[in-house]
């Protein structure tokens, strides 16, 4: 039979704790009312081309034009993850949920750094 060693036993155990710690925040809850509203505000912000570039750009490796950029940022941080999140649960959820995310973040800061550089005394603040 064979027995695992220390160092075998405290992979696993790192592995388990940090299964349980990521997944919570990857579950798929049904949205409250109220999310729901909060959902479709930041829908209406969004013009539909831009919502496919930004999309595409979590696909594929792509280049979002300046103008989305500018309307991402405006959009709002929150409104932005909170819509990625949205579709993560539904049309994209065979993609892989990190790097969907990852590359969201990525494209968000871009995105804000690009809306700074433009305007750094008008943009909206990264956090919301």
């Amino acid at each position: 039979m064979a027995r695992f060693t220390g160092y075998q036993t405290s992979a696993i155990l790192i592995f388990v704790i940090a299964t349980m710690m990521i997944l919570p925040g990857l579950a798929t809850l049904a949205p409250s009312p109220s999310n729901f509203k909060f959902l479709e505000e930041c829908k209406s912000r969004l013009y539909v081309g831009c919502g496919k570039e930004i999309v595409i750009t979590i696909i594929k490796e792509w280049s979002i034009s300046d103008s989305c950029c500018m309307e991402l940022v405006s959009m709002g941080q929150s409104c932005h993850f909170a819509l990625v999140n949205k579709a993560l649960s539904g049309p994209l959820s065979k993609l892989n949920k990190l790097d969907a995310l990852t590359k969201s973040a990525k494209i968000w800061n871009q995105c804000f750094e690009f809306s700074q550089f433009l305007s750094p005394a008008t943009s909206p603040s990264s956090e919301e």
